[in-house]
């Protein structure tokens, strides 16, 4: 039942700051400013991290007015929760693209800001069965919090943990079946792909867009690899 009644998709989509289309995905993203990432903040000081040279941080995005998009997309989350919660439901389950894909994806731009948006974005999914939601995530203390918690995570969200470094497929939750984190991603230039296990992305063979492949929102896929741009 919902807390918040919407009029129409364009009153949903102004409670959440609306979404974002990058022309890579299949449906719509929410996102905030990279400004706000914590660990990846951390990781752009550093050489040869994923985040080094951060394409959320240049170019169009740094123009002002897609910045104050992105932190009114934050700031419609921070002031309140419940109505934001209750607009992406309502999205989920009337906006046609996503009706007909099936999937979403959040941040393709910024990254989780603790255990209470996780736990938001863990509700949205729980309210949304028929859509299937991928989260990428260098907020490891946030999700290990979350498992510590014992919630119940939606089996159509796939919290994918992204590696730090370039070449490398560490996974910080270690390799103990009990606590480990089963879904990962990893970038590889094209001359270490062989050392990679995980299922290489196929976009730069295919325009750079996803076209029919839906392995980053495939829970059963572990480990997904991206090619270094």
């Amino acid at each position: 039942m919902y807390t918040y009644k919407f009029k129409s998709i364009k009153d949903a989509e102004e409670s959440v700051g609306g979404l974002s289309s990058p022309s890579k995905m299949p449906s719509y993203c929410w996102s905030i400013s990279a400004k706000r990432c914590k660990v990846g903040a951390k990781l752009t000081e550093k050489k040869g991290s994923v985040c080094s040279g951060c394409y959320a941080l240049k170019n169009m995005y740094m123009f002002p007015q897609t910045q104050n998009a992105l932190e009114n997309r934050y700031n419609k989350w921070n002031d309140n929760r419940d109505r934001f919660k209750d607009a992406m439901i309502y999205l989920m389950n009337n906006k046609k693209r996503i009706v007909d894909t099936g999937v979403f994806r959040w941040f393709d731009s910024g990254d989780i800001q603790g255990i209470e948006m996780l736990s938001d974005i863990n509700d949205i999914a729980w309210a949304s069965p028929y859509v299937n939601f991928w989260l990428p995530t260098k907020e490891y203390g946030v999700i290990h919090k979350f498992k510590k918690l014992g919630i119940s995570q939606a089996p159509n969200l796939t919290i994918r943990i992204s590696s730090a470094f370039i070449n490398e497929s560490s996974n910080v939750f270690g390799t103990d079946e009990s606590t480990r984190h089963k879904q990962y991603s990893s970038v590889y230039d094209k001359d270490n792909l062989i050392h990679t296990q995980g299922y290489v992305c196929p976009s730069s063979k295919q325009d750079n867009e996803c076209k029919e492949c839906r392995a980053c929102w495939n829970s059963d896929i572990e480990e997904v690899t991206y090619i270094a741009h």
